[in-house]
């Protein structure tokens, strides 16, 4: 979700740690030193062009007047002028040497002109010069942040916390950082102070319940959303966060009628309309979700998300409009020598409809290759990860917190590589009606990732090594927090489905949590998963699809993930294989209903018929009945596929 931006002056510490006061109307204005006064008493009450004609008069007197030199930079900061503003405080450092407000307000403009390394260093200069300048410790620390240094960014902001304790800005910070550590329950406490601080203000309601959605604190989070919508009705961006927030928590009525009631209060907004539209396809009306792409893709052509999203209302095949007009788009950028990820995809997906193989793979190619450059993966510290998971967790392990997690049997995990059929087992066993579908819960992840904090000095060796400090209480309130989820979702379920793929890098942290749960294992052939993934455009994450290689290798590291927990797992795992549920639904249906004790009903062969909400990039899928063209589905690129193929075998590409 979007974090407002905080207006300039609405912070009361911002960067200019010069006391400005009110306007004096008797200064001397025939020497440096008055002019100088008046042209800081003019910025404070926002006369910014006095105060520029005043400095100026000072500086033609005395040309190496530092203070003049700092205040002559904060008029072209105000007004924007990053780069001016710069040479001006830097003038005032030749000038004094030691003067930290000048140090300070350069690493401002330093930061806004993206050299975020000097700025550390004007930053650390000043913090040198002024240690009780709490203003000089906040942008250290914020900038330290921005460069993911954030052991010191803790360090410097917990500095500022403690030289202005009560500073809205700072606390601020403190509670971004402890988020961008993983602290999640210091980080939790930290919003809600900033809340209680400043309960009306706007920006500091929508950024806590982006914590608090992300922290699946679901119901908190939208309440402050409401509150923020309450107090600024006509802010968009505060009622884009409310609609989503919707969405994710499947309250799609509730969504829809926020985006329907924007577009009748505010009048036509394309963005809203697209907005709508996504929420059109989650519910899949995708006729009426169409609709609304289109239309807003007519006020924004330039937004290449808009046909990204218009692929997923359904198959553009040959001679349609909308996937010519797609086309077109992605041939017109290719031309300028300008090409959008989005669009990529977008036209990858259409040729991919048309069965133009060979254009789709360049087309999805090319999107890959752009993902791919601000989306590194490092498959070495991958392949460490799953090692040591798998040398920590063991039988010894499992014997030694055995009597511990919960009793509760209604937790069951869906996993496997994503695109290999976890939304579709998901959606069959939700049909049910004891059962329900959660999607993709990060509740499981969020745990693992917040584990070292949780456990004290044990956590200093991070995890998985950290698991070894658990302890009955740390468990208990995951657990508790989790099933608070779970029975939100289904009030009357015996069985709540929690698909997040990626979870199967973390069966044993779950069957230490929840030793009666089950677990169902989704499997896929490895090609055709790994080719969907590599066509697939997700919302985040997933860095490991942009390169073939790169892609097999880390489906490698899952077979030898899942291998080591049908060895030491003490939690019952059923493995079903998308072929099968493709062949025989009802025999494959079968066999989940019975292995999570729910009796057959037939209610289930009928899943595409019901009514809820599809998060997935598998959302038209699901609405289809099963069919069989995804089988073996890779045959059709196997010419392009060299790479992946060798990489899968643990075999290395020829360099020609």
């Amino acid at each position: 979700m979007p974090r407002l931006p905080r207006p300039p002056g609405s912070s009361t510490l911002r960067p200019g740690a010069v006391a400005l006061g009110r306007p004096d109307p008797g200064p001397d204005l025939n020497s440096p030193e008055g002019l100088i006064r008046a042209a800081r008493d003019w910025l404070g009450a926002g006369d910014d062009q006095r105060a520029r004609l005043a400095l100026d008069r000072a500086l033609a007197l005395r040309p190496r007047a530092a203070e003049a030199l700092l205040l002559r930079g904060l008029v072209d900061q105000r007004r924007g002028d990053l780069a001016a503003a710069a040479e001006w405080f830097r003038r005032a450092i030749r000038a004094r040497k030691d003067f930290a407000d000048a140090h300070l307000n350069l690493g401002s403009c330093l930061i806004g002109l993206g050299q975020t390394e000097e700025a550390l260093r004007q930053f650390g200069r000043a913090v040198a010069l002024a240690p009780g300048m709490a203003l000089a410790h906040l942008n250290l620390a914020q900038a330290l942040l921005d460069q993911g240094d954030l052991g010191r960014a803790r360090s410097a902001i917990d500095r500022a916390r403690a030289l202005a304790p009560d500073a809205l800005p700072i606390l601020l910070a403190r509670a971004r950082i402890l988020a961008a550590q993983e602290d999640y329950e210091a980080a939790g406490a930290a919003w809600e102070d900033c809340v209680a601080r400043a309960p009306g203000d706007v920006l500091v309601l929508n950024d806590a319940a982006n914590f608090l959605l992300e922290d699946n604190r679901v119901e908190d989070s939208l309440a402050l959303y409401r509150r923020a919508v309450a107090l600024a009705p006509t802010s968009q961006e505060v009622r884009k966060n409310l609609i989503r927030a919707l969405m994710t928590t499947g309250a799609l009525d509730e969504a829809e009628a926020e985006a329907v009631g924007w577009l009748g209060t505010q009048g036509e907004d394309p963005r809203f309309r697209r907005l709508l539209g996504d929420v059109l396809v989650r519910a899949g009306r995708f006729p009426e979700a169409r609709s609304a792409y289109v239309a807003a893709w007519d006020a924004l052509p330039e937004d290449d998300n808009i046909p990204l999203g218009l692929t997923a209302t359904g198959k553009m095949k040959s001679g349609e409009a909308l996937g010519d007009r797609i086309l077109e788009r992605w041939t017109a950028q290719g031309a300028a020598g300008v090409v959008s990820a989005d669009i990529a995809y977008a036209a990858g997906k259409v040729l991919d409809d048309r069965q133009d193989y060979d254009g789709a793979f360049a087309a999805f190619a090319q999107a890959n290759r752009l993902k791919a450059a601000d989306h590194p993966f490092d498959a070495d510290a991958h392949d460490r990860f799953v090692e040591a998971v798998s040398t920590v967790f063991t039988p010894a392990l499992f014997e030694r917190f055995a009597g511990l997690g919960s009793p509760s049997e209604t937790p069951v995990l869906v996993v496997g590589l994503p695109r290999s059929g976890t939304t579709l087992v998901e959606q069959i066993i939700a049909s049910h009606p004891q059962a329900a579908g959660a999607g993709e819960l990060t509740h499981v992840s969020r745990f693992e990732h917040s584990l070292p904090w949780r456990v004290g000095e044990a956590g200093r060796r991070g995890y998985p090594a950290c698991v070894a400090g658990l302890d009955g209480a740390i468990l208990d309130r995951f657990t508790a927090h989790y099933l608070h989820e779970l029975t939100r979702i289904g009030p009357k379920a015996r069985r709540v489905v929690d698909k997040l793929p990626n979870n199967f890098l973390r069966l044993g942290l779950f069957a230490l949590a929840f030793p009666k749960a089950r677990i169902i294992h989704c499997r896929r052939d490895l090609v055709d998963t790994c080719l969907s993934l590599y066509f697939q455009s997700f919302a985040g994450g997933h860095e490991y699809r942009h390169d073939l290689v790169s892609l097999g290798r880390y489906a490698r590291a899952y077979l030898a993930m899942m291998a080591h927990w049908r060895r030491v797992l003490p939690l019952p795992m059923l493995e079903v294989d998308y072929a099968d549920v493709v062949a025989d639904q009802e025999k494959a249906s079968r066999t989940m209903l019975e292995f999570l004790g729910l009796a057959w009903d037939e209610v289930v062969l009928r899943f595409h018929k019901r009514e809820a909400t599809v998060a997935t990039a598998s959302r038209w899928q699901v609405r289809q009945p099963i069919y069989a063209t995804s089988v073996a589905r890779w045959r059709r690129y196997e010419q392009h596929l060299s790479p992946l193929l060798l990489s899968l075998e643990g075999k290395k590409p020829s360099k020609g």
